[in-house]
């Protein structure tokens, strides 16, 4: 059985606050210089006011008015900011013309989408890996600058290009000025030389790092006045063109060869920054340096060539996200009492390999896809979903070899897990999704899940397996797989084809009542249209039950005398709570039998806090309180710090009416911690709850300095000095509100009375 990993999505960046830069007058001298030697497309020149929309017809640009960057609200000023370095020209000029928030947030987004190396995973490469650099420069170039590190010539190239192989720090000596040596190998779908250099250096010794041009600046800009004097000793001697590369003369002769003295590699970068640059070792400064550049500043339109997403934004266009129901999918989901006493919902999905999104990226191989799902009560409420960190589906990732992937696409795929879930009757929506061509795949399903000792015999609904193992390392502490029950791991075959000559396991939980001492007989009869191939009956003893009462049942079926084909499996328990069961199984040969390749991950155990905390959110859906209470009591006795679970105990305790609890309980937390307002707010709503207003009007007093005046804390102040009759007060108070916030028509009401009752 191949078991694959499993991990949830990645979280976004946190935003920065930036204003944009502009461009350097001497970077658009050089590209200008460029382009009237035919060179590449200039990056810095305006966007065409014509464009082609979505919709194949011609956009007029200049019909959205446009706005400057200044206008914007200070989160798209951010965003501008974050992104100035690598978004196109035509893809600014959009942005300025959105005329809604709604929009702007939709390019945001939309922005990354489309630079997705690996679309449908759960990172984003290419985002994740410019908010790194972003976050290298702002910490290693701005601190040497008054501008922040983005802005810098270093920060520009670094965001484009990211880490240098090298980095050669040349400070102060005694004939240049401090410079800076990167070493490049790039990617050649960026449209630039595999293997190149950088070079900055701090103009007359002073300021920041700028960008070296071997063409605008040449050698003589690098030396200090001790440099310059040295140039001038060589042409005097008439020494220049000493080590200095054929055809040099004069004084860029003498300053190479004073570079020389300084550092070797300085020298030949300040003739080119490419190797073995032919142009430069025949007397001629590199234009195919100052070429490079403006392919550099060109990445971002080779990395977005078409614009046709930007203009979808700006024109409303965007497509609607359309998802079709036609993914191949076979699924089983059941309800089984793990022996802690607590119940879970194991699900498993299988499907086609070649269906799913499988990518090849960095020489790596990997599936992603998505599972989504909803447990709802009689009521159609949602006691439990599965989703990712970030709400939405869960989307899952599995890292395979070569040849596992080939095998996977020629295959299927088996995805399972679980979750506790507290007793009752649900239905369960469970759809399994290609996150990248949106076809998806859906099954529902009646849970039963059961809870402790009943009253009379009852069984788990029947599922069939393809394998089951017993563990001697189980470890009721440690990671849990999906469809494991203390010791024993099961594999369901959902599909429910067996192997000609091998056999059909059977499993079922039994649960005797409490005194039980009669034996429970189970029967399986497998048929078809000839007749009854084979039965079996079992007869389980409750002396073996664990201390729940509950018997993991396993019957096992031979295949050795049962021929290919389609057949009738019957389950029945005598006198349980359930009708015979019957499945639609399938027998087939060695050459069409396929074994999935399974998708799975630990999971917590049931001694795990967190599990107590799904338990008790559930209940407290179902409104059973005291129950959820009772749940989080054990988790908390677990880990007495589980800050997740102290806070629900709050909510739950409020829930309940139980006010002089939440005082009980936070007061000492208060003591340790005096300024938190929130707890401050907390246990001031308890003590007006409770009716202490006294103590209530303290504790919103208290958490007043420390938030400041806002109506929300206000408006509650202003209700407990009314009931604690402190007109006066509450007058002053409710008035401060409104003139916070004049639309409070119910505030404006309360004042109303107050008013009249300080007339009286």
């Amino acid at each position: 059985m191949k078991i694959l990993t499993a991990a949830d999505m990645a979280e976004t960046k946190p935003g920065r606050t930036r204003r944009a830069g502009r461009t350097r007058l001497w970077h658009v001298l050089i590209l200008a210089l460029v382009a009237a030697f035919g060179a590449v497309p200039i990056s810095g020149l305006a966007p065409a006011a014509l464009a082609t929309s979505a919709g194949g017809q011609d956009l007029n640009l200049e019909e959205f008015p446009k706005l400057e960057e200044e206008d914007l609200e200070p989160v798209y000023q951010q965003f501008l900011d974050d992104v100035h370095w690598i978004i196109t020209p035509t893809e600014k000029d959009v942005f300025l013309r959105l005329q809604t928030n709604e929009r702007r947030d939709g390019f945001a987004e939309r922005f990354w989408v489309v630079r997705d190396p690996t679309p449908g995973t759960p990172a984003n490469e290419y985002m994740d890996l410019h908010y790194e650099r972003l976050e290298y420069v702002e910490k290693h170039f701005g601190r040497e600058s008054p501008r922040e590190g983005w802005r810098t010539d270093r920060g520009r190239y670094y965001m484009l290009l990211g880490e240098p192989m090298s980095m050669k720090s040349l400070p102060n000596t005694q004939q240049a000025y401090p410079a800076e040596i990167w070493w490049y190998h790039a990617e050649p779908k960026l449209g630039i030389p595999p293997f190149f250099y950088l070079l900055f250096y701090k103009s007359y010794g002073t300021g920041e790092f700028r960008l070296y041009s071997p063409l605008v600046d040449g050698p003589m800009k690098l030396l200090n006045p001790s440099g310059e004097s040295s140039v001038r000793q060589l042409q005097s001697a008439g020494n220049a063109q000493y080590g200095a590369p054929q055809m040099y003369d004069g004084e860029i002769g003498a300053a190479y060869q004073v570079l020389q003295d300084v550092d070797g590699e300085l020298a030949q970068v300040a003739l080119s920054f490419i190797p073995g640059d032919s142009s430069a070792l025949m007397g001629a400064q590199s234009l195919r340096s100052e070429m490079m550049i403006a392919d550099i500043a060109n990445i971002p339109e080779r990395i977005m060539p078409n614009p046709m997403w930007a203009y979808r934004v700006l024109t409303g266009e965007t497509e609607a996200e359309v998802r079709f129901e036609t993914l191949p999918m076979r699924a089983d989901a059941i309800a089984l009492l793990d022996p802690s006493g607590i119940p879970f919902l194991h699900y498993a999905v299988r499907t086609e390999g070649g269906r799913l999104n499988l990518i090849e990226y960095e020489e790596r191989f990997y599936i992603t896809f998505e599972v989504s799902g909803a447990v709802l009560d009689d009521q159609a409420r949602a006691i439990a979903r599965i989703e990712g960190l970030q709400g939405g589906g869960k989307i899952l990732q599995a890292d395979l070899e070569e040849e596992e992937a080939r095998m996977l696409r020629r295959g299927p795929l088996l995805h399972m897990d679980r979750m506790p879930l507290v007793p009752g009757e649900y239905k369960l929506d469970l759809i399994l999704e290609n996150n990248v061509s949106r076809e998806f795949g859906r099954a529902e399903f009646d849970l039963r899940v059961p809870g402790l000792r009943d009253d009379r015999l009852r069984t788990s609904r029947s599922i069939l397996l393809d394998q089951f193992e017993i563990r001697d390392d189980y470890d009721p502490y440690g990671g849990h797989l999906p469809f494991q029950i203390g010791r024993l791991v099961l594999l369901p075959s959902v599909n429910a084809e067996f192997l000609e000559g091998g056999e059909i396991d059977v499993y079922h939980q039994i649960y005797f009542p409490t005194g039980a001492t009669a034996r429970a007989a189970a029967s399986y009869t497998l048929a078809n249209e000839s007749g009854i191939a084979l039965e079996k009956t079992i007869y389980v003893d409750p002396a073996v039950a664990d201390r729940n009462g509950v018997v993991n049942q396993i019957a096992l079926l031979d295949l050795t005398d049962v021929s290919p084909g389609e057949y009738r499996l019957t389950v029945d328990l005598d006198d349980d709570d359930r009708a015979a069961e019957t499945f639609s199984v399938r027998v087939v040969s060695e050459e069409q039998f396929t074994r999935p390749f399974v998708q799975a991950q630990r999971q917590t155990p049931p001694a795990d806090p967190r599990v107590g905390l799904a338990l008790a959110r559930q209940f407290r859906v179902l409104g059973e309180t005291e129950a959820a209470i009772t749940a989080l009591a054990g988790a908390l006795r677990r880990d007495p710090d589980f800050q997740e679970g102290l806070d629900l105990q709050t909510e739950l305790l409020m829930d309940a009416g139980r006010y002089d609890d939440v005082i009980r309980l936070l007061t000492p937390e208060l003591v340790q911690d005096p300024s938190n307002d929130t707890l401050l707010v907390t246990v001031a709503q308890a003590n007006a709850n409770a009716g202490h207003h006294y103590d209530a009007i303290r504790y919103y007093e208290r958490a007043r300095m420390i938030r400041g005046d806002a109506p929300e804390l206000l408006n509650p102040l202003a209700a407990e000095y009314f009931a604690d009759q402190q007109l006066d007060k509450a007058q002053q108070i409710l008035e401060l509100s409104l003139e916070i916030d004049p639309e409070q028509v119910e505030m404006q009401r309360l004042l109303d009375e107050v008013l009249r009752q300080v007339q009286r």
